[in-house]
């Protein structure tokens, strides 16, 4: 049964696309065969993997039922990591009714139907809002990511993600885990870095990763080369933190009474 993630913050610029990116192609290289979902229309999260955005968005068709996801995601350069795109429109393609209906059951069960040597995980980037695209992927999602910038008002809106969680949780009546807090564009020799650290560390002291991701001018390299940071430049700071990030998620393990052990 496929382990379904969100990624999501409503601000913009704390790295999350570039999380999604990178957690599903070091989840790719461990064996795991991942989907990643471009949800928002963006698509950075297409591009950065290498993918042309379709001229329409499959959205509507998944969610309705006429269209199964493994008709119309693409296989990447990473063996084992496939994208289901988004496409490069100012149009949000589902409204709030959409996200919070039965489509999202059904595209839900899709993936938990799926056998695992076709699907392990599913990462759905979200985008930097608290609209109807994060909505939706909070309703299908097993657990949630939040990248968190190591800058001021680095708590801001965390709150906000958390209280759409509850509301998911209420609405389909089922735990959706916090897979937990990662401390983004972290700068060891930056005092305010430590400090915002120590705060979230302080406020969610057991939802708080362990690994931060480093600020790494390579990583936006990667990006532009429409490569995770794995296949551009493994050697790289970048590279080192996303591994130690995908380590930490892969041992999380789901228990039946709805907390990561």
């Amino acid at each position: 049964m496929a382990r379904v993630i969100a990624i999501a913050s409503q601000k913009g610029g704390v790295g999350k696309t570039t999380t999604a990116v990178n957690l599903a192609g070091y989840m790719a290289l461990a064996g795991q065969s991942c989907l990643l979902v471009d949800l928002d229309p963006q698509a950075n999260a297409t591009s950065g993997i290498g993918i042309d955005s379709p001229p329409s968005s499959f959205l509507p068709g998944l969610l309705d039922g006429s269209i199964h996801w493994s008709e119309v995601s693409e296989q990447s350069a990473v063996p084992g990591l496939r994208c289901l795109p988004s496409t490069v429109n100012l149009e949000v393609p589902v409204t709030t009714a959409e996200a919070r209906g039965g489509g999202a059951d059904r595209l839900r069960q899709q993936w938990l139907d799926a056998p695992s040597s076709l699907l392990d995980v599913v990462i759905l980037d979200c985008p930097p809002s608290l609209g109807p695209l994060t909505d939706l992927a909070l309703h299908i999602a097993d657990s949630v990511l939040v990248p968190v910038q190591c800058e001021y008002f680095a708590m801001e809106g965390l709150a906000q993600v958390l209280e759409l969680v509850r509301r998911a949780e209420a609405t389909h009546h089922r735990k959706i885990a916090l897979e937990g807090l990662v401390l983004t564009l972290f700068s060891p020799e930056v005092d305010l870095c430590h400090e915002v650290a120590e705060e979230v560390r302080r406020y969610f002291p057991e939802d708080t990763l362990e690994t931060p991701i480093l600020r790494d001018p390579t990583l936006a390299e990667a990006a532009s080369h429409g490569q995770p940071i794995c296949h551009y430049q493994p050697r790289s700071a970048g590279a080192w933190s996303y591994l130690n990030l995908t380590k930490e998620v892969l041992e999380h393990e789901w228990t039946e009474t709805g907390t990561w052990a």
